[in-house]
């Protein structure tokens, strides 16, 4: 993901009152994907593992739930989703990894992917949608 790769005004309007769970282990990426979301007007939790951010969801109904498939602990991102589905049916997910899809376990149908590096306006894109 590049530093210069900035998403387009038009996308960034679209951010609105979109509540975000973003879950990422890489502090560095978490704090810039936090950033651009806010930036772009959404509502973000952060969490590092899926335990933190099941933590969160029960304080907050996320609309979108962005998270790295692979985390610290016994649970991944996968299972993070099937959590979040189970309560929030409605709710959409985003699932990345620097893994290439044949290489994980079997993604949910529910679910988009994004292979890392991947270019902020594509997740943009992915929200906005």
């Amino acid at each position: 993901m590049g530093a210069s790769d900035s998403p387009s005004s038009d996308l960034t309007s679209a951010g609105g009152s979109i509540r975000v769970l973003l879950v990422e282990d890489q502090v560095e990426l978490r704090a810039l994907l936090s950033d651009v979301l806010q930036d772009a007007g959404m509502e973000v939790r952060i969490a590092e593992d899926a335990h933190s951010a099941k933590v969160i969801l029960e304080d907050f109904p996320c609309d979108v739930l962005v998270s790295d498939v692979h985390m610290p602990g016994s649970e991944n991102g996968i299972d993070l989703a099937e959590h979040l589905k189970r309560s929030r049916p409605q709710a959409r997910v985003i699932l990345a990894s620097g893994h290439p899809p044949r290489q994980l376990p079997s993604l949910p149908g529910y679910a988009h992917f994004l292979q890392k590096p991947f270019r902020l306006n594509q997740l943009m894109q992915l929200l906005a949608a």
